[in-house]
């Protein structure tokens, strides 16, 4: 199963033609979009994506950045909030969770992150992904050893959730999805699944595409999972 996760900016803008064929032209079963927005882009990739088979589900419908699923399988929607789009694939006994969490430091950063670990301990013994654009990072994934929610992002390894770059990435894959101005690199992409999914998954690898963000497709690489 090839599985994407990609903060496609700003809902796509003028490069919402080039982000669609690379979703298209790479078959992937199931994309995970951030900053996405349901807007005559947003309909566009929509669209697109609908002629080629896939079921769709925004978690905004307000013209806001959100989170955005697609699969070639059929799913059933389970919760949609702002940021969040939550569904069940009934043939793979999965649950998905897309995420955008907030990037400013904060109140909402904070309750945002108090949802996710909650529903990551209430479904902690089911097959269970959970990936998006989590704008956290610990020390060992930023370049100026700084850290955003570092503590959050270690609560899920506690609970039972592994992090599929740290322990699948492909040796020639760069860590970091997204760089400030400043040339600093930080990982805010990421995929984890429960400690359950994990078990079945066998010749897993993970890779961030740096190429699309060099070619300033977007400023963030995308996340695959293969």
């Amino acid at each position: 199963m090839r599985i994407l996760n990609f903060n496609i900016r700003f809902g796509g803008e003028k490069r919402t033609s080039k982000i669609v064929d690379y979703l298209l032209n790479n078959d992937f079963d199931m994309i995970v979009l951030t900053e996405f927005v349901k807007n005559d882009n947003g309909q566009e990739i929509i669209s697109k994506l609908v002629e080629k088979g896939y079921k769709t589900q925004p978690s905004n419908e307000n013209g806001e950045l959100g989170s955005f699923i697609a699969c070639k399988e059929t799913f059933v929607t389970k919760n949609i909030e702002d940021r969040w789009v939550e569904v069940y694939i009934p043939k793979m006994d999965l649950s998905v969770l897309g995420v955008y969490v907030p990037d400013k430091a904060g109140t909402e950063k904070n309750l945002f992150w108090k949802k996710i670990l909650k529903y990551a301990e209430e479904n902690v013994d089911r097959n269970v992904l959970i990936t998006g654009d989590f704008n956290s990072c610990t020390k060992e994934d930023s370049g100026n050893q700084t850290e955003y929610n570092a503590k959050d992002l270690l609560k899920l390894g506690e609970l039972g959730y592994i992090d599929l770059w740290k322990y699948n990435s492909t040796a020639e894959s760069m860590g970091y999805t997204w760089f400030h101005h400043s040339g600093t690199g930080f990982r805010l992409d990421y995929a984890f699944v429960s400690s359950k999914l994990a078990v079945t998954l066998e010749d897993v690898s993970v890779y961030s595409d740096s190429q699309i963000r060099e070619s300033k497709i977007s400023d963030h690489s995308p996340l695959v999972v293969i």
